[in-house]
């Protein structure tokens, strides 16, 4: 019989042995979705980092008239952003409920909190929102009279003449 600390890392299928600070490693065993969940945050933090660090070579390597025009690009496509930020938002509440089948009124909301760090609509948020309103707005017609077959208001239950003179004259014989 073998000992749990007899076992040591197996090697995957590229040959590669997992080490102990892999998020793979810490996964229990067989759960196939969070391993590659885990893989896909780590790749997700490698390819932010080496765009970070891509983007700062940029910065340093522009001269003076190049870093202006990106600043000014920044600048305007910050405030166009936020010309539409609002819009954009309301629109993706909107597609959300009608995707959860609820609506949702947004004259009254303040839609900035709903925006994220970019400026974009935050759909976490949305979404968090969203779920809040889970009844589903059923509209509420009045009763028309006359309008289709009606049970119980005191009325007749059938066309029949004698039933009708009846009704109209109160019972009484005319």
């Amino acid at each position: 019989m073998m000992d749990d600390t007899d076992i040591s890392p197996v090697p995957t299928a590229d040959g590669v042995t997992p080490s102990s600070s892999d998020p793979v490693s810490a996964v229990e065993p067989g759960s196939e979705l969070e391993k590659w969940r885990a893989l896909s945050r780590e790749n997700e933090k490698r390819w932010k980092a080496a765009s970070r660090e891509l983007e700062e070579l940029r910065q340093e390597q522009m001269t003076d008239q190049e870093k202006a025009v990106a600043q000014a690009r920044a600048d305007a496509r910050r405030e166009a952003i936020s010309e539409l930020a609002t819009s954009l938002t309301e629109a993706e509440i909107r597609a959300q409920a009608a995707s959860a089948g609820v609506t949702v009124k947004t004259e009254y909301l303040d839609l900035g909190r709903f925006l994220g760090e970019d400026g974009r609509p935050d759909t976490e948020l949305v979404a968090q929102f969203v779920a809040g309103h889970t009844q589903p707005v059923q509209p509420e017609f009045p009763r028309l009279m006359g309008a289709g077959y009606h049970r119980g208001n005191g009325g007749t239950a059938s066309m029949d003449p004698d039933e009708l003179v009846n009704l109209i004259t109160g019972g009484k014989i005319i």
